[in-house]
Protein backbone atom coordinates (compact mmCIF):
# COMPACT_ATOMS: atom_id res chain seq x y z
CA UNK A 1 0.00 0.00 0.00
CA UNK A 2 1.51 3.43 -0.28
CA UNK A 3 2.50 5.08 2.19
CA UNK A 4 0.89 8.24 3.61
CA UNK A 5 1.82 11.84 2.67
CA UNK A 6 2.27 13.90 5.98
CA UNK A 7 -0.33 16.67 5.79
CA UNK A 8 0.22 20.35 8.03
CA UNK A 9 -3.09 20.12 10.33
CA UNK A 10 -3.97 23.12 12.28
CA UNK A 11 -3.86 22.12 16.19
CA UNK A 12 -7.06 23.77 16.29
CA UNK A 13 -9.14 21.27 13.73
CA UNK A 14 -9.08 18.17 15.26
CA UNK A 15 -11.27 16.47 13.23
CA UNK A 16 -9.98 16.90 10.30
CA UNK A 17 -7.53 13.86 10.20
CA UNK A 18 -5.09 12.76 7.77
CA UNK A 19 -7.66 10.27 6.82
CA UNK A 20 -10.21 12.97 5.93
CA UNK A 21 -7.75 14.59 4.10
CA UNK A 22 -6.87 11.54 2.05
CA UNK A 23 -11.06 11.03 1.63
CA UNK A 24 -10.68 14.75 0.31
CA UNK A 25 -8.01 14.13 -2.14
CA UNK A 26 -9.61 10.98 -3.70
CA UNK A 27 -12.63 12.62 -4.17
CA UNK A 28 -11.48 14.90 -6.72
CA UNK A 29 -12.81 14.57 -10.39
CA UNK A 30 -8.81 15.52 -11.78
CA UNK A 31 -6.10 13.26 -11.45
CA UNK A 32 -3.37 14.85 -8.91
CA UNK A 33 -0.33 12.69 -8.99
CA UNK A 34 3.83 13.23 -7.81
CA UNK A 35 6.93 11.91 -10.05
CA UNK A 36 10.40 11.40 -8.47
CA UNK A 37 13.77 12.02 -10.47
CA UNK A 38 12.95 9.00 -12.69
CA UNK A 39 9.09 9.94 -13.27
CA UNK A 40 8.13 7.18 -11.80
CA UNK A 41 4.92 7.24 -9.78
CA UNK A 42 5.30 8.39 -6.16
CA UNK A 43 1.54 8.82 -5.28
CA UNK A 44 -2.12 9.71 -6.95
CA UNK A 45 -5.43 10.13 -6.40
CA UNK A 46 -8.41 7.73 -7.56
CA UNK A 47 -9.57 9.38 -10.32
CA UNK A 48 -6.08 8.19 -12.05
CA UNK A 49 -8.11 4.67 -12.24
CA UNK A 50 -11.02 5.92 -13.97
CA UNK A 51 -8.78 7.54 -16.07
CA UNK A 52 -6.26 4.61 -17.34
CA UNK A 53 -8.98 1.28 -15.77
CA UNK A 54 -5.55 0.88 -13.56
CA UNK A 55 -5.04 0.79 -10.03
CA UNK A 56 -3.46 3.09 -8.33
CA UNK A 57 -1.18 0.28 -6.63
CA UNK A 58 -0.58 -1.58 -9.32
CA UNK A 59 0.46 1.98 -10.89
CA UNK A 60 2.89 3.28 -8.66
CA UNK A 61 6.94 3.21 -9.17
CA UNK A 62 5.66 3.07 -12.54
CA UNK A 63 7.50 5.37 -15.53
CA UNK A 64 4.30 7.85 -16.12
CA UNK A 65 5.39 7.00 -19.64
CA UNK A 66 4.16 3.57 -19.70
CA UNK A 67 0.73 4.94 -19.60
CA UNK A 68 1.38 7.75 -22.22
CA UNK A 69 0.52 6.98 -26.09
CA UNK A 70 3.68 6.14 -27.66
CA UNK A 71 3.32 8.89 -30.47
CA UNK A 72 3.53 11.49 -27.87
CA UNK A 73 6.27 10.16 -25.40
CA UNK A 74 8.53 12.27 -27.27
CA UNK A 75 6.64 15.37 -26.36
CA UNK A 76 6.60 14.46 -22.98
CA UNK A 77 10.68 14.08 -22.98
CA UNK A 78 11.00 17.73 -24.48
CA UNK A 79 8.67 18.82 -21.72
CA UNK A 80 11.25 17.23 -19.00
CA UNK A 81 14.07 19.01 -20.57
CA UNK A 82 13.30 22.42 -20.57
CA UNK A 83 11.07 22.01 -17.32
CA UNK A 84 13.23 24.06 -14.01
CA UNK A 85 12.33 24.30 -10.63
CA UNK A 86 10.45 28.43 -11.10
CA UNK A 87 8.42 27.19 -13.39
CA UNK A 88 5.19 25.01 -14.74
CA UNK A 89 4.47 23.78 -17.67
CA UNK A 90 1.23 22.97 -19.77
CA UNK A 91 1.13 20.16 -21.83
CA UNK A 92 -1.22 17.89 -23.78
CA UNK A 93 -1.38 13.89 -24.58
CA UNK A 94 -3.04 10.98 -24.81
CA UNK A 95 -2.70 8.87 -22.19
CA UNK A 96 -3.49 4.76 -22.77
CA UNK A 97 -6.75 3.16 -20.98
CA UNK A 98 -5.99 -0.77 -20.11
CA UNK A 99 -8.95 -1.07 -22.45
CA UNK A 100 -6.91 0.18 -25.64
CA UNK A 101 -8.66 3.35 -26.17
CA UNK A 102 -6.98 6.40 -25.21
CA UNK A 103 -7.85 9.54 -23.29
CA UNK A 104 -6.74 13.30 -24.19
CA UNK A 105 -5.45 15.34 -21.18
CA UNK A 106 -4.23 18.69 -20.20
CA UNK A 107 -1.64 18.08 -17.59
CA UNK A 108 0.40 20.85 -15.20
CA UNK A 109 3.45 19.88 -14.40
CA UNK A 110 5.95 22.08 -11.73
CA UNK A 111 8.52 21.56 -9.10
CA UNK A 112 7.50 20.56 -5.23
CA UNK A 113 10.64 22.22 -3.96
CA UNK A 114 11.76 25.72 -4.93
CA UNK A 115 15.52 24.51 -4.72
CA UNK A 116 15.78 21.54 -6.76
CA UNK A 117 13.67 19.88 -9.39
CA UNK A 118 12.27 16.74 -8.16
CA UNK A 119 9.79 15.32 -7.36
CA UNK A 120 6.98 17.10 -9.45
CA UNK A 121 3.93 17.29 -8.77
CA UNK A 122 1.23 17.21 -11.85
CA UNK A 123 -2.34 17.54 -12.04
CA UNK A 124 -4.50 15.86 -15.34
CA UNK A 125 -7.72 17.07 -16.39
CA UNK A 126 -9.57 14.70 -18.88
CA UNK A 127 -10.43 17.09 -22.06
CA UNK A 128 -11.65 13.95 -24.48
CA UNK A 129 -14.89 15.28 -24.90
CA UNK A 130 -13.66 18.74 -25.92
CA UNK A 131 -11.30 17.73 -28.45
CA UNK A 132 -13.41 15.34 -29.83
CA UNK A 133 -16.03 17.82 -30.62
CA UNK A 134 -13.18 20.19 -31.96
CA UNK A 135 -12.02 16.89 -33.91
CA UNK A 136 -15.85 16.44 -34.85
CA UNK A 137 -15.65 20.70 -36.01
CA UNK A 138 -12.86 20.07 -37.78
CA UNK A 139 -13.53 17.18 -39.89
CA UNK A 140 -16.76 19.09 -40.89
CA UNK A 141 -15.14 22.12 -41.89
CA UNK A 142 -12.74 19.94 -43.57
CA UNK A 143 -15.69 18.23 -45.40
CA UNK A 144 -17.25 21.50 -46.30
CA UNK A 145 -13.98 22.96 -47.81
CA UNK A 146 -13.87 20.03 -49.95
CA UNK A 147 -17.15 20.23 -51.15
CA UNK A 148 -16.95 24.09 -51.55
CA UNK A 149 -13.17 23.51 -53.68
CA UNK A 150 -15.53 20.78 -56.16
CA UNK A 151 -18.49 23.08 -57.15
CA UNK A 152 -18.17 24.11 -60.67
CA UNK A 153 -18.08 27.88 -59.72
CA UNK A 154 -15.54 30.28 -57.45
CA UNK A 155 -17.48 31.68 -53.86
CA UNK A 156 -15.39 35.00 -52.82
CA UNK A 157 -15.52 37.50 -50.08
CA UNK A 158 -13.90 40.69 -50.97
CA UNK A 159 -13.52 44.26 -49.96
CA UNK A 160 -15.82 46.59 -51.09
CA UNK A 161 -13.25 48.67 -53.35
CA UNK A 162 -13.10 49.66 -57.23
CA UNK A 163 -10.50 46.69 -57.52
CA UNK A 164 -12.57 43.83 -55.42
CA UNK A 165 -10.00 42.59 -53.45
CA UNK A 166 -10.47 39.00 -52.71
CA UNK A 167 -10.28 38.31 -48.88
CA UNK A 168 -11.43 35.10 -49.39
CA UNK A 169 -11.57 32.62 -52.50
CA UNK A 170 -12.58 28.99 -53.17
CA UNK A 171 -10.52 26.35 -55.26
CA UNK A 172 -12.98 26.65 -57.87
CA UNK A 173 -11.30 30.09 -58.96
CA UNK A 174 -8.74 27.75 -60.55
CA UNK A 175 -11.65 26.47 -63.69
CA UNK A 176 -12.88 29.73 -63.65
CA UNK A 177 -10.22 32.01 -64.24
CA UNK A 178 -7.25 30.06 -64.11
CA UNK A 179 -5.47 31.77 -61.71
CA UNK A 180 -5.06 29.95 -58.36
CA UNK A 181 -5.91 30.88 -54.55
CA UNK A 182 -2.73 32.33 -54.05
CA UNK A 183 -2.72 34.47 -56.77
CA UNK A 184 -6.18 36.29 -56.27
CA UNK A 185 -5.70 36.41 -52.25
CA UNK A 186 -5.07 40.00 -50.90
CA UNK A 187 -3.28 41.04 -54.27
CA UNK A 188 -3.93 44.57 -55.90
CA UNK A 189 -2.47 43.71 -59.62
CA UNK A 190 -4.92 40.62 -59.48
CA UNK A 191 -8.10 40.95 -58.59
CA UNK A 192 -12.12 40.80 -59.08
CA UNK A 193 -12.28 43.63 -60.82
CA UNK A 194 -8.91 43.86 -62.71
CA UNK A 195 -10.81 39.94 -64.50
CA UNK A 196 -14.07 42.12 -65.25
CA UNK A 197 -14.05 43.23 -69.05
CA UNK A 198 -13.23 47.12 -69.35
CA UNK A 199 -16.71 47.17 -71.23
CA UNK A 200 -18.66 45.92 -67.78
CA UNK A 201 -16.59 47.40 -64.92
CA UNK A 202 -19.15 50.44 -64.05
CA UNK A 203 -22.21 48.55 -64.78
CA UNK A 204 -21.12 46.13 -62.01
CA UNK A 205 -19.53 48.75 -59.48
CA UNK A 206 -23.26 50.55 -60.00
CA UNK A 207 -25.16 47.35 -59.60
CA UNK A 208 -23.02 46.09 -56.46
CA UNK A 209 -23.70 49.78 -55.44
CA UNK A 210 -27.04 49.71 -55.62
CA UNK A 211 -28.09 46.69 -53.86
CA UNK A 212 -25.55 47.74 -50.93
CA UNK A 213 -27.46 50.73 -50.43
CA UNK A 214 -30.86 48.78 -50.48
CA UNK A 215 -29.73 46.35 -48.48
CA UNK A 216 -30.73 43.61 -50.68
CA UNK A 217 -28.70 41.07 -52.68
CA UNK A 218 -27.57 41.28 -56.32
CA UNK A 219 -27.40 39.28 -59.67
CA UNK A 220 -25.23 40.55 -62.35
CA UNK A 221 -24.21 39.36 -65.84
CA UNK A 222 -20.58 40.32 -67.34
CA UNK A 223 -17.84 39.23 -69.39
CA UNK A 224 -14.87 38.19 -67.02
CA UNK A 225 -11.47 37.49 -68.88
CA UNK A 226 -9.40 34.32 -67.87
CA UNK A 227 -5.69 34.17 -67.27
CA UNK A 228 -5.20 32.96 -70.72
CA UNK A 229 -7.01 36.27 -72.01
CA UNK A 230 -10.25 34.15 -73.17
CA UNK A 231 -13.57 36.09 -72.28
CA UNK A 232 -16.39 34.12 -70.48
CA UNK A 233 -19.86 34.68 -69.57
CA UNK A 234 -20.35 34.55 -66.01
CA UNK A 235 -22.80 35.27 -63.40
CA UNK A 236 -22.29 37.52 -60.08
CA UNK A 237 -24.40 36.38 -57.30
CA UNK A 238 -23.92 37.81 -53.42
CA UNK A 239 -24.67 40.74 -51.38
CA UNK A 240 -23.09 43.16 -48.46
CA UNK A 241 -21.50 42.22 -45.25
CA UNK A 242 -22.30 45.27 -42.79
CA UNK A 243 -21.32 45.74 -39.28
CA UNK A 244 -23.98 46.45 -37.06
CA UNK A 245 -24.53 50.29 -37.50
CA UNK A 246 -24.70 49.60 -41.22
CA UNK A 247 -21.75 49.98 -42.24
CA UNK A 248 -20.23 47.97 -45.44
CA UNK A 249 -17.69 45.69 -44.15
CA UNK A 250 -17.34 43.69 -47.15
CA UNK A 251 -19.38 41.29 -50.31
CA UNK A 252 -19.40 37.90 -50.47
CA UNK A 253 -21.52 36.01 -53.27
CA UNK A 254 -20.37 33.39 -56.04
CA UNK A 255 -19.59 33.54 -59.64
CA UNK A 256 -20.50 30.54 -62.00
CA UNK A 257 -19.89 30.45 -66.14
CA UNK A 258 -23.07 30.52 -68.45
CA UNK A 259 -23.45 30.05 -71.67
CA UNK A 260 -25.12 33.76 -73.00
CA UNK A 261 -25.97 36.38 -71.46
CA UNK A 262 -29.60 37.22 -70.41
CA UNK A 263 -30.16 40.84 -70.68
CA UNK A 264 -28.83 43.60 -72.79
Amino acid sequence: MMALLKWPIKNTNKELSERHLWQLFNSLNDVVLALDKDQKILTVNQCWQNLTGVSVDQSLDLPLNHFIHPEDINQWHQLLQRLSPDQSELIWFRLLHSSGEFRWCEMRIQSMRESSLYPLSATLCDITPQVRNEQIRQASHRSLQSLVNRLPAMLYRTRNNISWTIDYVSGGCQALTGYSTDELLNQLEISIGTMIHPDYASYVWEGVQGALQQYSSFDLEYVLVQKDGKEIWVRDKGHGQYSESGVVLGVEGFIFQTQRKNHD
